[in-house]
């Protein structure tokens, strides 16, 4: 009587092939802008004291938004 397993054994299996990905960084002025989209969206629906990423705003909001005052 052959098992499960010693049948299961015998079937081929498909060959596995490792690729190796790489894809470039985004440029750092493209994630500061789409950071910076996220931020402001964030803070129309308004500002909470114990928001992480209304905390965020505040912190880098002087210096990023200095410009365009």
């Amino acid at each position: 009587m052959e098992s499960i397993y010693s049948s299961m054994s015998s079937v081929s299996q498909p060959e596995v092939r490792s690729a190796c990905c790489y894809s470039e960084p985004a440029p750092a002025d493209e994630v500061m802008m789409e950071q910076l989209e996220y931020l402001l969206l964030h803070v129309r629906g308004g500002r909470h004291l114990a928001c992480p990423d209304c905390a965020r705003l505040d912190r880098i909001g002087s210096v990023l938004l200095a410009p365009f005052m």
